[in-house]
């Protein structure tokens, strides 16, 4: 075992004993500090998650566009081919 595994590992034992116990502190609540974090965090997550429904909504609008111009020339297409008697 490597010392920067071994130094890792007591990084993770001292991140996940902070957080079981809640806080910085150790007190088992968050500190002024990790709770303002986090309602950052939770806005932020709010904001993005928004922004992907409009840029999703926008992307399967312009898909049906194209799904209804590729028929269209599809059926354009076919028809000059008739004509043509091919």
């Amino acid at each position: 075992m490597s010392s920067g595994q071994l130094h890792k590992w007591v990084q993770m034992d001292g991140l996940a004993t902070q957080y079981h116990d809640g806080g910085s502190d150790g007190s088992g609540t968050l500190g002024e500090f990790e709770q303002e974090e986090l309602a950052r965090l939770r806005r932020e997550k709010a904001t993005l998650v928004k922004q992907h429904a409009d840029e999703k909504a926008a992307w399967e609008k312009e898909r049906a566009e194209l799904e209804d111009e590729r028929e269209v020339l599809s059926a354009r297409w076919s028809w000059g081919k008739e004509a043509m008697g091919r």
